[in-house]
């Protein structure tokens, strides 16, 4: 009674939250918001070559001279090297230009890689509220050499990593530093056309070496970067004819050794996919997609999965799936148990999708449905009763813009399949008080049923969270919420049956001295987390207490200690562990990293299960001995004691190689191997990608294992390593932008 007692106790005053801060503004108002600085942006006749060099006209008028503010790992210091940028437009693109000057450009670390593997370069680039709505952004990112990264910004859960836009860029490292130029098509984008037409950006630089993060205008923590944008203003847009046609032709083959001697029947593979996707206005989209490809051409992350309480989280691959996917996040708090309410992987295998986003005014919308065959699929014959029938998803995302990068939004979530369903609606809210505060609130209620004559069970998700983050002090809090029955088909769900609650406290030192110039920040913190069990009544505690440190190179070290009583099959165990991780950019061609962590864990899968000591850990290297050569390797190690006797022990090894020609083509070979299930995979790739969705790819696949030819059946993790499995695929798409 008294824990359920402290329980309502933090519910109820988190709730009072709001109120307190809305008595407070009404007794305390805020300071009048100065009027926003306006960049005007220049229109021209003649598109200019992207090509890195800064020689076209429209590139020799006045640039926006502004000093850069760093907001990593310190706030509010001078980028020590000067940033010039330029802007114009026309009827079918929006155009940037930068000039990074840099005393010692043969120290600009710069290389050919694929998308989005340029972050620890040095780069430039902004975001762009392109709606003007303070709730989505695109962010695009250049390194010298012109190779691209980019996300969706949000407002709900900040960035979104899946995205790929399709833009054009260039690069070119000079004897000033480096320049880069970009060419963005307003098809690229959903934004409001019309006259002056005002869209919301900020500009970033990294400068590698000295491990500075910079921007203008100043990005001030605890503000949010959709309140640091200035206004650009373009005189006028038009709304750009767009219709896109994605046809895909996806082969496999794949082999088994049924015996030592015997390789089974070829299994073959064939699948073609087409997506279309029709601009309706200049903010609102339609897509359709029948047979949507699913092949990967990286392979999921490696991951250690032995003694995992909870399930491996895989990000979204697909290009139907990953278009528009910021729109349809939903807060839910960080590090919980729901971190995702909409995870669209949990769509496997659908043999057609429909989806439709957009902005009008201050609403955001977001509507998906999908056929899926998964379900239905046969596995061992005869045992699947709903054989051939299709699971269907509908989903449903609505969102209204408050002021500033505040929201209101709601949720529907719907999977129906053989009588068996499962329906929920939510609803979340966004606000920030006093620029530095902010608060989000999430409710969702799920009414799932078994079969079309069980009963309705229903249950309840609530998620709570409240932030103070100034230069120096960071406060945050948090509780959910998951009921016993709570359930999401659509959603990554860990753990139901739960009321946690966490908060975090931590203050960050300024050390930068003209003495100590490699110690940018040291920072103590403290989180703690409690969890109460509805099933069991039981409790998890965990105390963390840390010390980080941040240098020059992009370097961090950090030391953590933990106190844990977490309660597992009946019984409560307190487990003290320590933590060291770090990461440093050494040379420009070589990148270290490591973790490690020892001390006490529990054993989940024994009957009983028990307490024991252990080691995990990983160590990373990036080797890049030329600009064109990658070579990354690491080491995975996690292991377990009782009374100093092994009782497991997992080491896997991944190499990954791989040479980038161009900006478009490159090849990858990865080498990997798990001396815990005694597998060796094997993986080789040709690939070249003209944007994204224009792409071919060629690869061969081996798996290796230990095992031995007993009494006629294979007998696992014995005898020789051998050759089990070998795969061959190719895929081709070609993306027709009309």
């Amino acid at each position: 009674m008294r824990q359920n007692g402290l329980i309502i106790t933090l519910i109820v005053e988190l709730l009072l939250l709001p109120g307190f801060f809305s008595a407070a503004i009404l007794a305390n108002p805020l300071p009048a918001v100065e009027p926003e600085p306006f960049i005007y942006s220049l229109k021209v006749k003649d598109k200019p070559e992207i090509d890195g060099e800064l020689d076209d006209e429209i590139w020799q008028t006045e640039p926006i001279k502004k000093k850069f503010i760093s907001y990593s790992p310190i706030f509010g210091e001078v980028l020590p090297y000067n940033t010039l940028v330029w802007t114009s437009y026309d009827d079918e693109n929006l155009y940037f230009a930068f000039l990074c000057l840099d005393p010692e450009p043969r120290k600009v670390k710069a290389a050919y890689t694929k998308r989005d593997d340029m972050y620890n370069d040095d780069w430039v680039g902004f975001s762009l509220d392109a709606l003007g709505t303070k709730q989505t952004a695109y962010a695009l990112f250049v390194n010298p050499y012109g190779i691209q990264g980019d996300y969706m910004d949000t407002a709900v859960k900040g960035a979104e990593l899946s995205p790929d836009f399709i833009w054009e860029s260039a690069g070119k490292i000079t004897d000033q530093g480096y320049q880069v130029e970009i060419c963005l098509p307003l098809r690229s984008i959903n934004f409001k056309s019309g006259k002056n037409v005002k869209m919301g950006i900020l500009f970033w630089r990294q400068i590698s070496r000295l491990g500075y993060l910079g921007a203008w205008p100043e990005a001030k923590p605890g503000q949010g970067v959709f309140n640091t944008h200035t206004r650009i203003v373009y005189e006028r847009l038009k709304n750009p004819f767009k219709l896109e046609l994605l046809p895909s032709i996806t082969y496999s083959n794949n082999r088994r050794l049924v015996k030592p001697d015997e390789w089974g029947e070829t299994e073959i593979f064939r699948n073609f996919g087409i997506g279309i996707k029709y601009g309706i206005t200049s903010s609102i989209t339609a897509d359709i997609t029948v047979n949507p490809d699913f092949s990967q051409v990286e392979s999921d992350a490696i991951q250690v999965e032995v003694n995992r309480r909870y399930p491996l989280f895989y990000s979204e691959k697909r290009p139907f799936f990953m278009e528009g996917i910021g729109v349809f996040n939903f807060f839910t708090i960080p590090n919980g148990f729901l971190p995702k309410a909409v995870h669209t992987r949990r769509i496997v295998d659908p043999i057609w999708g429909a989806k439709l986003t957009g902005t009008i005014g201050k609403t955001t919308f977001g509507i998906i449905s999908a056929s899926d065959e998964w379900p239905g699929q046969e596995s061992i014959p005869g045992s699947n009763p709903h054989e051939g029938k299709n699971a269907f998803f509908g989903i449903a995302r609505g969102k209204y813009s408050l002021y500033k990068d505040n929201y209101f939004g709601i949720l529907y979530s719907g999977r129906e399949f053989a009588g068996e369903y499962n329906r929920v609606y939510g609803a979340d809210f966004g606000y920030r008080l006093f620029k530095n505060h902010k608060i989000n609130v999430s409710f969702l209620r799920s009414t799932s049923a078994e079969s079309k004559n069980s009963s309705a069970i229903h249950s309840s998700d609530i998620n709570l969270y409240y932030t103070y983050i100034t230069k120096t002090l960071r406060f945050k809090t948090a509780f959910e919420h998951i009921g016993k029955d709570f359930r999401l088909d659509t959603s990554y769900l860990r753990r139901t049956g739960i009321n946690e609650g966490w908060g975090s406290l931590e203050y960050n030192f300024n050390t930068h001295t003209p003495k100590k110039n490699w110690l940018k920040q040291i920072t103590p913190g403290i989180l703690f987390q409690y969890i109460h069990d509805l099933y069991t009544g039981m409790n998890d505690k965990n105390l963390n207490l840390y010390l980080s440190f941040n240098f020059i190179k992009q370097g961090y070290l950090e030391v953590n200690y933990f106190a844990i009583n977490e309660s597992w099959e009946g019984e409560t165990f307190d487990l003290r562990q320590f933590n060291l991780s770090g990461e440093i950019q050494l040379t420009k061609w070589l990148r270290l990293s490591g973790e490690l962590t020892w001390g006490e864990n529990i054993y989940y899968t024994a009957n009983p299960s028990y307490k024991g000591k252990g080691y995990e850990g990983a160590f990373s290297l990036v080797l890049q001995p030329n600009e064109k050569l990658n070579q990354y390797f690491n080491y995975s190690h996690s292991d377990l004691f009782k009374n100093n006797e092994k009782v497991y022990g997992v080491n896997i090894f991944y190499f990954h190689t791989s040479y980038q020609f161009n900006k478009y083509f490159f090849l990858r070979a990865i080498f990997q191997y798990d001396t815990y299930q005694e597998r060796l995979l094997t993986d080789f790739l040709a690939s070249f990608t003209l944007i994204p969705g224009t792409v071919f790819h060629v690869g061969y696949g081996g798996l290796y294992e230990n095992r031995k030819w007993q009494d006629g059946s294979w007998v696992n993790r014995q005898g020789d390593l051998l050759h089990i499995k070998r795969s061959f695929f190719t895929k081709i798409s070609y993306l027709w932008r009309f």
